[in-house]
């Protein structure tokens, strides 16, 4: 079933961007009737295409349950070399990530500089969403600009838990520190791993160490993991 990000008109009806439009017409030669998937306001509805002018609408149905997890997780990624933050960005919110925020650490080696956002940003934003509408999310996650350690540690308060899988770590695991929270923060270091230092001013802020298991992950597969870890703990997985 091919799903579309749209915008409300009336009670029953909705319409597509101009970009999207275009591609149920000449990409998935849809025509009026056709039934597909509606995603707006956080929901989906089973619809059928209304009206194929240069704007499709759409005729919305009922209302299908929500494939949203019950617990909001933020990703605190140090940025990666390389194309690997468009991989974490797709495979993450394919599992329902709710959003990210890249973070310069000490050991990180690409260097980000505001003039870098208008370019990447945007990329960002469109690989999450082509990524929640392939996985059948409701929500688009945000990807966010990067910040410096120490702003991330004055957010940690902010969330009802925040995770660090951390390779040193030799203590328990999420299963053993997770206890109902549902908005969590999962914060992963570059590929050089996350300085003692780094990690002890992360953990004065009130975040909590855990393990991956005895084996080491790379960067790009270690918030995937937790993340699963996470959503399997808390149900969200079945």
């Amino acid at each position: 079933m091919h799903r579309f990000f749209a915008r409300k008109l009336g009670e029953k009806e909705a319409i597509l961007s101009r970009e999207e439009s275009q591609h149920a017409l000449r990409v998935l030669r849809m025509e009026k009737g056709d039934p597909c998937q509606a995603i707006l306001d956080g929901s989906i509805f089973a619809a059928e295409i209304l009206d194929t002018q240069e704007q499709v609408t759409l005729l919305l149905g009922e209302k299908l349950p929500s494939p949203e997890a019950s617990v909001r997780i933020t990703l605190y990624q140090g940025l990666p070399k390389g194309d690997k933050m468009e991989y974490i960005l797709q495979k993450c919110t394919e599992l329902g990530v709710h959003r990210f925020v890249p973070v310069s650490f000490s050991r990180c080696v690409v260097k980000w500089e505001k003039k870098d956002n208008e370019k990447k940003l945007p990329r960002f934003q469109r690989i999450v969403m082509e990524a929640a509408k392939q996985s059948g999310r409701a929500v688009i996650p945000q990807v966010e600009a990067p910040i410096s350690l120490n702003e991330l540690c004055s957010r940690i308060a902010g969330h009802e838990k925040a995770f660090i899988p951390w390779e040193e770590e030799r203590g328990q695991g999420i299963r053993a520190k997770w206890q109902g929270e549902k908005d969590v923060a999962i914060i992963i270091g570059p590929e050089g791993g996350m300085d003692e230092k780094e990690v002890e001013k992360m953990a004065a802020a009130g975040a909590v160490p855990v393990t991956l298991g005895p084996r080491i992950l790379r960067t790009e597969t270690a918030g995937l993991v937790a993340g699963a870890s996470l959503l399997t703990i808390s149900g969200d997985m079945e």
